[in-house]
């Protein structure tokens, strides 16, 4: 099924927007380093994980201001605890130190990704110097450009205006891994097949086998933003504050991609796109497949690829009706999953979905599928413990 791809802002040169001046800066299980009150400079880290933690994270402030809360987060990408700054964002400043990173070591490269807090970039928002550090021989690293999802275009974006930054992370992420070959994947097939599985198929020819990782086959995927950001925090030293994100959706005056500090609220950015908010049906932070809904306090997280303000005839109403036994779902799924009859009895073969939404696109009866596979996957999950 050929999902359209709504790709309106492919064109449209990267911005930076005004910046707020609050942030939610997403720490989810970290604990923070600065208390409640506390005057804190941008780029100071203000959280870091608990020293037994089985992955080491930094969280760093984009503002200069003061902390005036600490706790349960807004919502969006699954997080679950922030810090909330308010101050005002630093000078943009061209002037970088462009260290030599040729000289460098695997753990000093290692050791600048998780200072900088460098992550996952495309939602998984997993450690880079983690994913860096494999305990099996890596012979290619992918850059992930496909950018599947409609409506987003920020990677490309980034990749067509910064491909330099891009090409020296992967570099870098090459020497880390040990990997000789590097590939930056810019295949336009649609979604979902921008996910990892489907672009290392295509360009190596390997297949994932279920219930493994790319690593398992010889490979390391990383998205274009985190390769860049790894160039900045190994060359420049600079930690991970701001991300490009895609601004879209009928509701939206000035629809484009935007650089946006990490943490910045959903509401500060629609409000600078001029987005009319009693045209918008729905608020999405990331793509229409595979985003969550949004309110204006949800924040932009490490891999929040967009904003989404809808209208009404951008959506369907999702009901939850009866199957009608089309196979429409079956038929859609990229794994050729009986999603509805999995869905009336959940089995392991519903873990193989990568919930891409496909299928609830392609529901004759407009059923809510995806909701309903997330629940269904959570019990399997609780079963399982």
């Amino acid at each position: 099924m050929k999902i359209p791809g709504h790709k309106h802002c492919a064109d449209s040169p990267i911005q930076r927007l005004p910046p707020p001046a609050r942030v939610r800066l997403p720490i989810d299980e970290m604990r923070a380093a600065i208390d409640i009150g506390a005057r804190v400079e941008a780029g100071a880290v203000v959280a870091r994980s608990a020293p037994d933690a089985e992955w080491q994270r930094r969280a760093h402030s984009p503002l200069t201001g003061r902390i005036v809360a600490i706790g349960e987060a807004a919502g969006g990408e699954g997080l679950k605890r922030e810090i909330v700054i308010e101050g005002k964002a630093p000078a943009e400043t061209s002037v970088r130190r462009h260290l030599d990173a040729a000289s460098l070591g695997v753990d000093q490269i290692l050791t600048c990704a998780r200072d900088a807090g460098v992550v996952g970039m495309s939602g998984a928002r997993f450690p880079t110097h983690v994913k860096l550090r494999p305990s099996v021989p890596i012979d290619c690293v992918i850059v992930n450009a496909s950018e599947s999802e409609p409506f987003i275009t920020c990677d490309h974006r980034v990749l067509t205006e910064h491909r330099h930054e891009v090409e020296c992370g992967m570099h870098l992420a090459m020497r880390a891994v040990g990997a000789a070959r590097g590939e930056i994947a810019t295949g336009r097939h649609g979604h979902p097949f921008g996910q990892e599985r489907f672009v290392i198929a295509e360009v190596l020819g390997r297949d994932v086998p279920e219930g493994r990782l790319p690593k398992d086959v010889g490979v390391v995927v990383i998205n274009v933003q985190t390769a860049r950001a790894l160039h900045h925090a190994v060359c420049d030293r600079e930690p991970l504050l701001a991300r490009v994100i895609t601004v879209d959706g009928s509701a939206v005056a000035s629809p484009g991609n935007y650089t946006v500090p990490i943490g910045t609220e959903v509401g500060h950015v629609l409000t600078q796109c001029g987005v009319r908010l009693d045209e918008a049906a729905a608020l999405i932070v990331g793509g229409p497949m595979m985003g969550t809904p949004a309110g204006l306090e949800t924040p932009i997280g490490p891999g929040t690829g967009g904003v989404l303000a809808l209208g009404r005839e951008q959506i369907s109403d999702l009901v939850d009706r009866p199957c009608v036994r089309c196979g429409e779902c079956m038929d859609a799924c990229p794994f050729g999953l009986p999603v509805g009859l999995l869905l009336e009895e959940p089995s392991e073969a519903l873990l193989q979905c990568i919930e891409c939404g496909v299928c609830q696109f392609a529901c004759a009866a407009q059923r809510p599928l995806i909701d309903s596979i997330r629940s269904a996957k959570a019990g399997l999950h609780a079963g399982r413990c």
